[in-house]
C-alpha cells in the first residue's frame, strides 16, 4: 500500500465525514476531569469507605460545556424495570420475600463542536430491602436515584470527574492539591492565598533536597526516597500552580549530590583505615 498523509476521519450522524486530529481526542476529557473537593464526600457503603460524587456538580459542568439541558445535552430512558434481588429467609429457613432493585437503561446525548454524540449506561437503586438493623424499607426515591446514577455514569465515560473514578482522591497529596485549588478559587484575596501555597511548596522542596543531600546514609535509600518525592511532586506543584520541571531538576540534582556524598564518605573512611593500618 502507498502511505498517505491523510488525517483520520470519523462518520457523524448526518452521514458526512469530518477530519479529526488525533491530538484533540482528549480535549473534552481534559476540560472536565478535575473535581473540586466541595463536590465529593466520604461515605460508607456496605462497610467500605468510598468517595461519592455530587450529581449537581457534573450536571452543572455538563451545562457549562454543552449548553442548557434539552438544548445542548439531555437524556432518554430506554428501559426501566424492577429486578428481583436476594432472597430473605425466616428463622426456620423459609422464604419470606425477595429484595428488589430498580434499574434503568439511560441514553445521554450531547452536542460537542457541532456534532451530536450519545452514550448509554445503566442506573441501579435498591428499592425494597432489609436494612442492617433488620427492618424492611421501600425507597420511594429509587427511580430518581437511578436516573442520577445513570447520568453520572454516562458523563464519566466522557471524562467528567475522571479523577474520582480513577480513585485519585484516595491519594492524600492529590486531595490536598484539589483542596488548595478550591481554597484559591473561593478566596477573597486569591493572589495572597496563592503566594502562601507557593511559599509552602518552596519550603517543601528545600526540606526534601536537604534530606537527600545530607541525611540518608545509603545510595539505594537515596534513590528510593527521590523516586517517592518525584511521584509526589506534580501534586505539590499543582497546589502552588507552578510547573513541576524546576522542582524535578532540583530533586534530581539533590539525589545525585547525596549519592556522591555517600561514596565520598566511604572513600574517605577507607583511606583513613588504610593510613591507620600502615601506622
Amino acid at each position: 500500500m502507498t502511505p498517505t498523509n491523510e488525517k483520520p476521519r470519523i462518520r457523524v450522524p448526518s452521514g458526512r465525514y469530518r477530519v479529526v486530529d488525533s491530538a484533540d481526542h482528549l480535549e473534552l476529557w481534559r476540560q472536565v476531569d478535575k473535581t473540586p473537593t466541595t463536590a465529593v464526600r466520604e461515605a460508607s457503603v456496605d462497610g467500605q469507605q468510598i468517595t461519592t460524587l455530587d450529581a449537581m456538580h457534573v450536571i452543572e459542568l455538563a451545562t457549562k460545556v454543552f449548553g442548557p439541558m434539552g438544548i445542548g445535552w439531555g437524556y432518554r430512558i430506554e428501559d426501566e424495570r424492577f429486578d428481583v434481588g436476594a432472597p430473605i429467609l425466616g428463622n426456620k429457613g423459609e422464604l419470606i420475600a425477595h429484595e428488589q432493585t430498580h434499574t434503568i437503561r439511560l441514553a445521554l446525548w450531547y452536542r460537542w463542536q457541532g456534532d451530536r454524540g450519545e452514550v448509554t449506561q445503566f442506573g441501579h437503586t435498591r428499592y425494597v430491602y432489609r436494612t442492617g438493623t433488620g427492618k424492611w424499607k421501600t425507597d420511594g426515591e429509587a427511580p430518581k436515584k437511578s436516573i442520577t446514577d445513570a447520568i453520572k455514569k454516562c458523563l464519566s465515560l466522557l471524562g467528567f470527574a475522571a479523577d474520582v473514578y480513577y480513585g485519585k482522591f484516595d491519594n492524600k497529596d492529590y486531595t490536598q492539591a484539589q483542596q488548595a485549588a478550591t481554597r484559591i478559587a473561593v478566596a477573597e484575596n486569591q493572589d495572597a492565598e496563592l503566594e502562601k501555597y507557593r511559599a509552602d511548596y518552596a519550603d517543601w522542596l528545600k526540606r526534601e533536597c536537604d534530606t537527600l543531600r545530607h541525611k540518608i546514609p545509603h545510595p539505594k535509600s537515596i534513590e528510593l526516597a527521590a523516586n517517592g518525592i518525584l511521584q509526589r511532586l506534580p501534586d505539590k506543584a499543582s497546589m502552588a500552580r507552578v510547573e513541576p520541571d524546576k522542582g524535578r531538576d532540583m530533586i534530581t540534582k539533590a539525589r545525585d549530590e547525596g549519592i556522591a556524598r555517600v561514596y565520598a564518605e566511604k572513600e574517605k573512611a577507607k583511606q583513613t583505615q588504610e593510613v591507620t593500618q600502615n601506622d
